[in-house]
């Protein structure tokens, strides 16, 4: 775009041939003629700066000048001078006498700097730069002040109205001059805008005939600059849309506003596009409408995108629909623990959802005997209608969906290249209910085809992929609910087999407890006997008796108490898993230990023990069945001792709800190889003349922890250095 000659700069070059002609050879007059003629040859504003300067020093006595505007941010700034250090120039920066926009401003001399009270403050810098008197020249347009000239001189000036007149007439072809070159520039940067928008700016008269057109338009429609000034907007028309463009004309030469909107263009070559076009009218300078400005976008991108986002929207409310669909269907399906009812649902459900005149769900079932046969279900038409018809093959069309492969849908089946190539019927056999259009989907569950999902309908076209998705969700979610209900089934199994084993198991042991308790018992008599009889051996043929007679005397006697105590511990084994009839269990730890202490007071003495505690809980055992734990561990700790005084420490603490109570000595220790089998009955790690027993303790406090839900372990053990043993119950709850 090409601007305008700018009238004031035709009035200057008018001010300037007349001075020419009438003006006497002057200084004045020389001045004025040299600056005017340098403001002509002027190309930006640092050559109208310069102009200037070289004007006010050749026209007046001043020996250093300055010019001065006002920045964006309404400082007064250095902008051209001559003499002035760099020192003075930062310290007067900011100062002036008027504000932006100032209207009617006269110059202001100084005559003297130094005794002028308002200058006080630079009276330094003043003394330093050698400026003995000042004057202050406005530089005013239209809008009011926008900066000044400076004048300077190294001593005191009286100012005469003459030169002061001739500063202030230099000052005014510069401000003229500096509002051309703005113009000038702003008109610069408005075409470089123009040109390089990438939206199509154009212009034309109330005719509809085209005036102005930039590259956006260029790039946008295909036409050049050439080819559309001249000719009628209309040419970017497309048919429908010519009325539109007579309305917008016609509502402009009204003189209405016209509010941005989109619309449809077409382009050189027959393509057509989305635009948003804005139109304001063109005035002359005596305020009529001669026309329009016009620009226009390119939106056909933004359109597209709302496409993409529209189809997506609307893709995405159709999947939280079918997932709150599916989200109601799921529980239904999953509350369902019959296998046989749940596959009548899934297909009931099914049909209604994808809208099918029928469907059915083919499915693989295992027997008690692991045997695999397969079963159907029917939605929407009578059992009897396939009554005649055999399972489907593997063929073409059913296999992907027996195979467990994806969805399989068809607008109209009879036309699909799978159907119909399988004998014996090459198609839906005589009597089959009518299929056009067909869906099909796989039930897996972990890898495994549960079975196959067949919909229907006699008209062609009506499954679509929203369908595909409804039946996709239903197989997963059916394939979670015959899961369930398969596990359902098993536990059920296996419960009812745990229950028969459970029952075997209870009456074994106490076909067991019955036999220990009688073995036990039986033996006591005869042992009584045997016991007896030894005695009175002993008593009657003491005398009689040679050595080896006496040492079989003693062996019987020997025999005889390992007998009782083997008898006695196991009634004691078969006892501890028997339940206590004196109420909820609820023991107090401390008191246990303490009777416990109280019962081994003999071995304690005898072997110089110390035992030490913590505090103990209350915990959910019966107190003697605690008791007797406690003395297990506690005796042993006694018996298997090493050449020290035993050191025995019991101690308590909580672990997430339980009591784990460990009982550490200073003894023998074991190794930890054998830290599972000690509690094994009849275990033994030592021969009965190092440490008698029957290898019986350990596993009755096994039987009693177990009793009641906790554990028994050796926690750590060092040959040599002792042994703690731990085990854990519920903490007794208030």
């Amino acid at each position: 775009m090409t601007a305008q000659p700018w009238g004031a700069y035709a009035d200057i070059s008018a001010t300037m041939n007349a001075m020419s002609v009438a003006a006497p050879p002057d200084v004045r007059g020389n001045a004025e003629v040299r600056l005017l003629a340098a403001l002509m040859r002027a190309k930006d504003l640092d050559d109208v700066n310069e102009a200037a300067i070289t004007a006010l020093l050749s026209a007046t006595n001043a020996d250093r000048a300055a010019i001065l505007r006002f920045d964006e941010d309404g400082v007064m700034r250095f902008k051209a001078w001559r003499g002035l250090s760099p020192e003075y120039r930062d310290a007067v920066t900011g100062h002036t006498p008027w504000r932006p926009g100032t209207r009617n401003a006269q110059p202001i001399a100084v005559t003297d700097v130094s005794r002028e009270a308002t200058l006080r403050d630079f009276a330094k810098i003043f003394e330093r730069e050698s400026i003995g008197a000042l004057a202050f020249i406005p530089l005013e347009i239209d809008g009011g002040v926008f900066g000044k000239f400076m004048l300077y001189y190294s001593e005191p000036h009286e100012f005469n109205a003459e030169e002061l007149a001739l500063a202030q007439a230099i000052a005014s072809h510069v401000a003229l001059a500096t509002g051309h070159k703005r113009l000038e520039a702003a008109a610069r940067h408005l075409t470089a805008i123009i040109d390089n928008s990438d939206d199509a700016i154009l212009s034309k008269d109330l005719n509809g005939v085209i005036t102005t057109w930039n590259e956006g338009a260029v790039r946008i429609f295909g036409y050049t600059a050439a080819e559309a000034v001249g000719e009628p907007i209309s040419m970017l028309a497309s048919p429908e849309r010519m009325e539109e463009m007579r309305n917008i004309l016609d509502r402009i030469r009204r003189g209405e506003r016209v509010e941005p909107y989109d619309t449809i263009r077409r382009r050189k070559d027959g393509q057509t596009i989305d635009v948003s076009i804005s139109v304001s009218p063109l005035r002359n300078a005596a305020g009529e409408i001669t026309g329009a400005s016009e620009i226009t976008r390119d939106i056909s991108g933004r359109k597209r995108a709302e496409g993409e986002r529209a189809r997506l929207l609307a893709g995405e409310r159709q999947a939280r629909k079918v997932a709150e669909l599916l989200n109601r269907v799921g529980p239904m399906l999953a509350a369902e623990l019959d296998l046989e009812k749940l596959v009548q649902a899934v297909t009931d459900v099914a049909t209604e959802l994808v809208g099918a005149e029928f469907g059915s769900f083919f499915h693989n079932v295992v027997n008690e005997k692991g045997e695999s046969y397969m079963l159907y279900t029917l939605s929407g038409a009578p059992r009897e209608a396939f009554a005649k018809f055999p399972m489907p093959r593997n063929t073409a069309l059913f296999g992907p969906t027996f195979r467990g492969e994806d969805v399989v849908r068809c607008e109209d089946v009879t036309k699909d290249p799978r159907y119909g190539n399988n004998p014996p019927y090459d198609g839906m056999p005589k009597g089959h209910l009518p299929v056009r259009s067909y869906l099909a989907a796989s039930v897996v569950s972990r890898g495994e085809v549960l079975g196959g999902l067949f919909f229907g309908h006699s008209v062609p076209g009506k499954f679509t992929e929203n369908h595909e998705a409804i039946i996709r969700g239903v197989a997963a979610q059916a394939a979670i609910a015959m899961d369930n209900a398969r596990l359902f089934e098993q536990a059920q199994w296996v419960q009812n087999e745990l229950k028969q084993s459970n029952e075997e198991l209870r009456r074994v042991n106490q076909d067991l407890e019955t036999f220990a308790y009688s073995a036990s018992h039986d033996l006591n008599e005869p042992l009584r006997t045997i016991a007896l009889s030894a005695e009175l051996l002993e008593r009657t043929a003491a005398n009689r008796l040679d050595k080896d007679g006496a040492k079989l005397v003693s062996m019987i006697r020997h025999g005889i108490r390992r007998m009782e105590s083997l008898t006695r511990d196991l009634l004691a084994y078969t006892a501890a898993t028997k339940h206590e009839e004196s109420g909820p269990p609820g023991a107090n730890a401390g008191q246990a230990l303490a009777g416990v202490l109280e019962n081994l007071n003999g071995p304690l003495e005898e072997s110089g023990a110390v035992v030490t505690q913590t505090a103990l809980p209350v915990v959910a055992m019966h107190e003697s069945r605690l008791a007797q734990v406690l003395q297990n561990l506690v005796g042993n700790a006694l018996k298997y001792r090493g050449a020290e005084a035993p050191r025995v420490h019991v101690s308590a603490s909580e672990r997430d709800g339980w009591c784990v109570v460990s009982i550490s000595d200073n003894g023998i220790g074991i190794e930890p190889k054998f830290a599972d089998s000690i509690f094994e009955l009849f275990k033994r790690l030592h021969t009965r003349d190092e440490y008698p027993g029957t290898g019986i303790g350990l596993p009755i406090c096994q039987r009693i922890v177990e009793r009641y839900g906790g554990r028994i372990w050796l926690e750590k053990s060092v040959p040599g250095e002792g042994s703690t043993f731990c085990f854990s119950v519920p903490i007794a709850r208030q």
